[in-house]
């Protein structure tokens, strides 16, 4: 069975997509522009230390080293990500990785041209790969990459902004940290072990984390442990108790009262839902990829492919023009005559 899961590599164009089930939590940090178009569903972002809601067919970029983290507030949340290459900017822009931005749509927004080409190409780039290799395939493929790209960077210049390096904690101690609780947030973890591989006093690593991620040490942990939860709920037969025990809780009291706060139902019956609803996944990198037999996707990529283009209205804007201005002088001349 094949998968929305893709990586691109051909001359200067470097890019890799999916489409997955979001989670209860997961945090980025790395080096490629993010473009997010969320599909179904509902989630909590946090970026550059704002926290907000995106509705479907919201779409989100991101610079690159900028953390942001993703928390779905409904079951079946679905979203369409493109990591664009690292260094694929920076071949045309030399200063592109000293560039800071984060581009968002919201309900006053989401419908402009930009966004809804945004979709449009995007979905394109997806269904295309779906369907095979072929010569033909891939000049599509890079028509619309190249399109999107343009186009996101043409956002970008107006509003981006040159930083440098953070002055009060570097990327690679920050990120040292999380990469410890990554790997052991099934143990018992203390504040004060994440301070120590800083190097930093526990209430200055305490408000750092704070304004990185937009949530605190404790509800970062706890929700890598509900993350692993659901997975395993959705995607394996071992008991609640024993699930719990293994994502970290100290006992299934804690983990039913910490998965009711924030799903508003019990392990049990978020089981028993997922269970119900048959979507195919593939887990990577502990992302529920979705198959490409899923209709109700492949339905909402369609949805975004009856588009025109800039270039078309262009065109259709000069032909307007052009009647009018033929109106005016045929006016003009009755004027005249008069």
């Amino acid at each position: 069975m094949d998968y929305f899961y893709y990586t691109y590599k051909h001359n200067h164009i470097d890019f890799s997509s999916h489409i997955y089930k979001i989670s209860t939590y997961h945090y980025n940090w790395h080096g490629e522009t993010e473009i997010l178009i969320l599909l179904k569903g509902r989630i909590e972002m946090s970026c550059n230390s704002e926290v907000f809601t995106m509705e479907p067919l919201d779409s989100i970029i991101i610079s690159p080293q900028v953390g942001h983290a993703t928390l779905a507030l409904e079951q079946d949340t679905t979203a369409l990500v493109i990591h664009v290459g690292k260094d694929f900017f920076q071949q045309f822009d030399p200063n592109f990785g000293m560039y800071q931005f984060v581009i968002r749509s919201d309900k006053s927004n989401r419908h402009n041209p930009f966004f809804t080409s945004l979709r449009h190409h995007a979905a394109m780039m997806m269904l295309i790969k779906s369907n095979g290799e072929s010569p033909i395939n891939q000049m599509w493929l890079e028509h619309h990459y190249l399109a999107l790209a343009s186009e996101v960077y043409d956002e970008i210049d107006a509003i981006k902004s040159i930083h440098g390096k953070p002055v009060d904690m570097t990327v690679a101690t920050f990120d040292k940290m999380i990469a410890y609780i990554d790997k052991n947030y099934q143990q018992k973890i203390e504040l004060e072990d994440i301070a120590q591989i800083g190097g930093y006093n526990v209430n200055y690593t305490s408000q750092f984390f704070k304004r990185q991620l937009g949530v605190s040490f404790l509800e970062y942990v706890l929700r890598l442990r509900l993350r692993e939860a659901t997975v395993r709920l959705a995607n394996s037969t071992d008991s609640v108790a024993h699930i719990a025990s293994d994502c970290g809780f100290a006992d299934i009291k804690a983990f039913n009262v910490s998965f009711k706060k924030h799903f508003h139902t019990t392990p049990s019956e978020y089981r028993k839902q997922a269970k119900e609803l048959g979507r195919k996944t593939k887990l990577h990198d502990w992302k529920e990829m979705i198959s490409t037999q899923e209709q109700d996707i492949i339905r909402i990529l369609e949805s975004f492919v009856p588009y025109r283009d800039d270039l078309q209205y262009k065109v259709e804007l000069d032909e307007a023009n052009q009647k009018l201005q033929t109106v005016k002088k045929q006016l003009k001349s009755v004027v005249e005559e008069l």
